[in-house]
């Protein structure tokens, strides 16, 4: 009995509480199960678990050995990962462009469990208006791209995620009435983001809908950024158009409240790219996993 695939059998059952759920989770038999941990005892001279109508309960000499030796499966699962991304050329850097919002709130934490999986791989992520991320995946700068509009003539493309963007003000600025008609928004100062903004493309058509067009806002500030255009106003610029996404902590803290409009819903979905006909392995693993992590549309 190999001691190392026992150990794996152990803390399966360990986990799941269960020899049968061990077994499944394992792809093998109950009674291959049982056998591991009966030869486990016998090495030790102790029970391990207390075999119960419910399942399987760790004895005190089961959660000693447990607590001891997890570590050693992780590492040893790690480096199981590591050399099977080696193996098929899942390691190395890949390079990901995204839209601000993608690339500010979404991707790092997504990113971030990537990596944990695939230990060899290294990711460059690139954020910026979705125009400009567009043009640099078709000039072959990044392998895989997230935008916040939906590019003509691509054919490889999957809605990953949704958004929602929101009229926001400081709560210093005294504002009552609500909801608001779409006019009352003119009577204000805004804060925006640039033309090259895919969101912007957003609030200026559905503002068009209802009868608001842009010539007749009060532009203040023009920002480049979610960041600079969630400070400006904080310090009481103007009322500003950002996603949900942005500015859900502030919300919450309440250093930023939405200003509801009468039959405003301004809503977008995020689109991934990826040329998988010419992506090195590395690249094909991660657009895998990002079309694996998409939301229930």
């Amino acid at each position: 009995m190999s001691y190392l695939q026992a150990l794996a059998v152990f803390i399966a059952v360990a986990e799941e509480k269960s020899f049968s759920a061990a077994a499944k989770k394992l792809s093998l038999t109950q009674p291959t199960v049982s056998f591991h941990i009966d030869g486990m005892e016998r090495k030790f001279g102790c029970p391990l678990f207390v075999r119960t109508r419910r399942g399987a309960d760790l004895t005190v000499f089961g959660r000693t050995l447990y607590e001891n030796t997890r570590m050693v499966q992780e590492l040893l699962d790690r480096t199981e990962r590591k050399i099977k991304d080696l193996c098929q050329g899942v390691a190395g850097q890949v390079t990901i462009g995204a839209g601000t919002i993608p690339g500010e709130y979404i991707l790092p934490l997504l990113l971030a469990q990537f990596l944990r999986e695939h230990p060899g791989v290294s990711v460059n992520l690139i954020s910026g208006d979705s125009q400009s991320i567009f043009h640099s995946w078709q000039e072959g700068c990044m392998s895989i791209c997230v935008l916040g509009f939906l590019p003509p003539g691509i054919s490889d493309v999957e809605i990953v995620w949704t958004d929602e963007i929101i009229p926001v003000a400081s709560p210093q600025m005294h504002l009552a009435g609500f909801p608001w008609l779409p006019q009352e928004l003119c009577q204000y100062p805004l804060v925006v983001r640039h033309e090259s903004s895919s969101s912007m493309g957003y609030v200026w058509r559905s503002l068009h809908d209802l009868g608001v067009s842009r010539e007749s806002c009060n532009i203040v500030l023009q920002v480049s950024g979610n960041e600079a255009l969630k400070k400006a106003v904080q310090a009481g610029a103007g009322i500003g158009f950002v996603s949900r996404r942005a500015v859900e902590s502030e919300l919450l803290e309440g250093s930023l409240q939405q200003v509801p409009v009468q039959g405003l819903q301004i809503k977008r979905h995020f689109y991934a790219l990826c040329d998988t006909q010419a992506q090195m392995p590395v690249s094909l693993a991660l657009w895998q996993y990002l079309v694996s992590q998409r939301e229930q549309l």
